[in-house]
């Protein structure tokens, strides 16, 4: 049983250290590559995982198209 409970508690606190990198893929960033780098080697200093985090939700330069056509919308 504790063995369990410290792996559950390893994955979790494994999934918070890369949160900023697990953004910046769920929002496609086109510098997604770049923040998951910058979040494995710095995100270990509170800094470095901030500056991930700040920069994995910065609003993207890629423009999303959205097409409505008679009322529907249809994605490209």
């Amino acid at each position: 049983m504790i063995a369990f409970t410290g792996i559950m508690v390893f994955g979790a606190l494994t999934a918070f250290y890369f949160a900023p990198t697990f953004i910046a893929l769920i929002r496609h960033h086109h510098n997604a590559v770049a923040i998951g780098m910058l979040n494995f080697f710095l995100g270990w200093t509170i800094i470095g995982w901030i500056l991930a985090l700040v920069w994995a939700l910065a609003a993207s330069n890629n423009p999303h198209v959205i097409v409505i056509e008679n009322g529907r919308v249809v994605r490209p």
